[in-house]
């Protein structure tokens, strides 16, 4: 038995605090140096390391932005991230997240989940087991093995989650591999009602060209806080030298409002309302029907979608929707509405859809927000901004294969997904029939495993759940309902988390698999289609992983080759059709013993031992005409490495000396060897020479003067109608609304609905939670990371002065949120003129419950804790900002 460890934080404190000693003493003035003498020491020290340091090309893994960066690797260990300038994508950038990277590497409870954990102790209790990795992956392969054939090769009894990132079409293929309908990832908890209402608009999610837009109009997107990218740069930095204006509209004042031009605040939860007011002037007024916009809708949009639209709201349902109407919901005067959609309109004319109604990335908040961005899309399109340089762009990128494995067989007995099967009519119209919701998906097998413990008959379509392997994801800290996501995980017969470090939902584990970070890891190339700088990036590993980790792709590679013969036997006993085979399954038969090392059927050895009608049965089962079983050697999909893969696609797409420049520099785009070529770039540093002038804008000219791809490559093409301002698809479907019980009915276009929308109330002492992101922490992914740490260590629950000087609280007072569905957090407060009486607010990415963390444990409010668990009737994403609190000082 391994050696058992007990994850308790008060125990690695002490080890800490003796290793932080032992380091402040070899480090300190105590061996009578002067100051002087030792800043020389320093500087000849930082000489050495730099000039025989390795620099290796990666990008980030800290954000999905995955930005481009150069590891100094000194004696082993990364030093520094600097800023790779010929990645097109980060232009130069780093920001705080980027720069905590290393933090990630050397986070002291790393060591924790040093080598494979098996789970001794209840789920949660953080008692775990040591083991070798063999000794982990026999675990897991005979719980899967009995999972399997106890529910007869329903391979949907295994579930897989993610989070984004580079690595996941590795993780996806072995999902793939094994069968399973249930997969979920971000999706729901993150943009999904934006991506959808856009994709369903004009075909593409699109991106913002902020870098060329003449008026932005920003409504809750506080892009100078949560998310600090370039194009968050190009939006602030440049506006005002090219005579932009930038709007922002949200709930409270934030430092994106102090970055705007103006800010106007507005009623949580009433969007839509305002954007409504907006088309409703736009058409009525005619400011669709200015010269460029004309013709930009004549040729771009259905002419039936456009008179119908124009009929909605002069006449029909959304002739109510004026200004006036929009002020008593939203509180934004009438006057304001009208003046910032002619500004809008004034503009996008002008300068022909250099105009921006943004759309940001996180937008489930709110029961209408699919509603509101449906608004949204058809306010841009009005306008003439869809596909415009200046306005929102069709995208691509370079071509660049993925990594991901066709040949996987069809499994017969795999059925269809938990959530989407077994959702009552006329609900969730429009669920994501790949990636289901989060949040259904929980609440959902929480219900089927609870039923089927207890004995009790399923009803159709419902099957237990009894696995799941969870990767980069942290669903107990992020999903609304965190007891809920708990009580699932206690449901399952094998857990499996693949992370580095020891989060929330590690601690409800069966088996612990410890990943690398990923500047530890090479990782599948990725094709980034920026707007008018597309490139491919490459992550290369910046250092040796730390203890006993291995990267991800070995590690679906090794669970492949585990399992994939027993699973394999599974799915030949249970579509083994005895009337076409002519004989009954052979009793104790057991394809293990017949495969050779390819999956080929050892045909001499089955003649053998079985007599000649079974031996004909079983490999005519076996062949290619029936189960095909060479395809179910799953670890196929892994015999390329990423490395081997990535060197493989550059060479056969852009040619031997391409793939050279990826592997030297982390990036490509056609011209990019002239670049190299004139000596600008140092072969050892990856970077700019010194003696370079003007850096940071370099790369700018450069990609123009020597980039073989048409200035406008990346803007997808459209030569005919390509908007649909009118939703045909959805006209007539159904919800249910959530407040009352009673079946609505979706129109076309998008309305306003008094019976989603509900205040708190204010005499009760009410507040509506507002929850928004920050750009020190991506969702609850870093609440360990000393470095973000040291810039923000908690996340103050803001609320208004006045209330709070009325409840006799302080700056950093305690006290206690109640929701409505009963679930209570405590946390400090922040007063602050800043925020409405009626709302309080908290940051995402603080708060974790998890005791084994040392920095992370307890520094702030979970949202998975606070958030009621609310799902938006139409796409099944997180309502979080549908959680009204009561606020009692502690």
């Amino acid at each position: 038995m391994g050696e058992i460890v007990d994850l308790k934080r008060r125990d690695f404190l002490k080890t800490a605090s003796a290793v932080a000693v032992g380091a402040g003493l070899a480090s300190s003035g105590a061996f009578g140096l002067s100051a002087y003498e030792d800043a020389e020491e320093l500087k000849a020290e930082k000489e050495r390391q730099i000039k025989n340091a390795k620099y290796t090309p990666t990008f980030c893994g800290m954000c999905v932005n995955m930005c481009g960066f150069i590891a100094r690797n000194v004696d082993g260990k990364i030093k520094k991230l600097d800023p790779n300038p010929l990645f097109t994508k980060s232009r130069s950038f780093a920001c705080a997240r980027g720069n905590a990277g290393i933090a990630s590497a050397y986070d002291p409870d790393r060591a924790k989940m040093g080598q494979p954990l098996i789970r001794v102790g209840k789920r949660g209790e953080g008692k775990f087991k040591k083991v070798s990795w063999e000794e982990a992956y026999e675990f897991i392969r005979q719980k899967m093995v009995k999972i399997l054939e106890e529910e007869k090769d329903n391979r949907s009894a295994i579930a897989f989650g993610a989070g984004a990132g580079a690595e996941e079409p590795l993780f996806a293929t072995f999902k793939d591999g094994v069968g399973s309908a249930n997969f979920v990832d971000h999706f729901t908890t993150c943009f999904a009602p934006a991506f959808l209402a856009n994709k369903l608009t004009f075909g593409s999610w699109g991106s913002a060209d902020f870098e060329k837009s003449k008026y932005v109009l920003m409504l809750g997107a506080n892009r100078a806080e949560a998310i600090v990218t370039p194009d968050t740069l190009d939006l602030f930095r440049k506006s005002h030298k090219r005579g932009a204006k930038i709007v922002y509209v949200d709930v409270r004042y934030t430092n994106t409002a102090a970055q705007a031009d103006e800010f106007i605040p507005i009623k949580p939860g009433t969007d839509l309302a305002l954007l409504l007011a907006m088309i409703h002037e736009t058409i009525n007024k005619g400011y669709h029907k200015t010269p460029y916009k004309a013709q930009y809708l004549q040729q771009y949009a259905k002419p039936e979608d456009l008179q119908e639209l124009e009929a909605y709201f002069t006449s029909g349902e959304g002739a109510k929707y004026t200004p006036e109407w929009a002020e008593k919901i939203t509180e934004i005067p009438a006057n304001t509405i009208r003046r910032i959609t002619k500004e809008f309109s004034d503009a996008a004319e002008k300068y022909q859809g250099a105009a921006n109604c943004y759309r940001s990335r996180k937008s489930t908040w709110y029961y209408q927000d699919f509603e509101f961005r449906r608004a949204q899309a058809i306010f841009n399109s009005l306008h003439g901004c869809v596909n415009r340089p200046g306005g929102i762009l069709l995208n691509h990128g370079l071509k660049a294969e993925k990594y991901e494995y066709e040949d996987f067989p069809i499994y017969d007995n795999a059925k269809s997904r938990i959530d989407v099967g077994t959702i009552e009519p006329n609900t969730y119209p429009l669920i994501n029939p790949q990636k289901g919701s989060w949040q259904l998906f929980r609440d959902k097998v929480l219900e089927v495993n609870t039923k089927w413990r207890k004995g009790e008959k399923l009803k159709e379509n419902e099957y237990p759940v009894r696995g799941m392997f969870i990767y980069r994801e942290n669903p107990i800290q992020s999903v609304p309902g965190r007891e809920k996501t708990e009580q699932m995980f206690d449901t399952m017969d094998l857990v499996v988390v693949i992370d580095i470090l020891p989060n929330d939902t590690a601690m409800y584990a069966d088996v612990i698999l410890p990943d690398t970070v990923y500047l530890e890891r090479t990782s599948p190339l990725k094709s980034f289609g920026t707007l008018r700088e597309p490139m491919i990036g490459a992550r290369w590993a910046t250092a040796k992983p730390l203890y006993k980790t291995k990267p991800l792709y070995y590690i679906m590679k090794e669970l492949s080759e585990k399992i994939e013969k027993d699973l394999a036997n599974i799915t030949f006993k249970y579509t083994w059709d005895e009337d076409e085979l002519g004989v009954p399954y052979p009793k104790g038969f057991d394809l293990t013993k017949y495969l050779n090392e390819d999956f080929s059927l050892n045909e001499e050895k089955v003649k053998k031992d079985y007599p000649a009608n079974v031996a004909e049965a079983i490999i005519k089962h076996a062949s290619e005409d029936d189960l095909d079983i060479e395809t179910f050697k799953i670890s196929n999909a892994f015999e390329k490495t990423p490395e081997e893969f990535n060197r493989e696609v550059m060479k056969d797409l852009y040619g031997e000396e391409a793939a050279k420049i990826l592997e030297t520099y982390g990036v490509y785009w056609p011209g990019i060897e002239k670049v190299i070529k004139a000596g600008l770039i140092d072969p050892k540093y990856k970077t700019f020479k010194k003696d370079v002038k003007n850096k940071n804008e370099l790369i700018y000219s450069l990609y123009k003067k020597y980039c073989t791809l048409p200035e406008d490559y990346c803007i997808i093409k459209k030569n005919g109608p390509f908007i649909n301002l009118k939703l045909g698809n959805i006209d007539g479907k159904k919800f249910k609304n959530p407040y009352t019980g009673q079946f609505v009915t979706l129109k076309g276009f998008p309305a306003w609905r008094d019976d989603l929308f509900v205040e708190p109330d204010t005499k009760k002492g009410e507040k509506r939670l507002v929850i928004g992101r920050h750009g020190y922490f991506t969702q609850s992914s870093h609440p360990n990371n000393y470095l973000l740490l040291d810039l923000m260590n908690y996340n103050y629950i803001w609320i208004n002065d006045k209330v709070a000087k009325k409840m006799g609280l302080k700056f950093k007072d305690e006290v206690e949120l109640t929701n409505r569905q009963g679930a209570k957090v405590k946390g400090k407060v922040y007063p602050t003129k800043r925020i409405r009486e009626d709302t309080i607010f908290i940051a995402t990415g603080l708060g974790s419950q998890s005791k084994y963390f040392t920095l992370g444990y307890d520094n702030g409010v979970s949202q998975a804790q606070i958030a009621e668990n609310r799902v938006d009737p139409i796409i099944g994403a997180a309502s979080m900002n549908e959680t009204i609190v009561t606020i009692k000082k502690v």
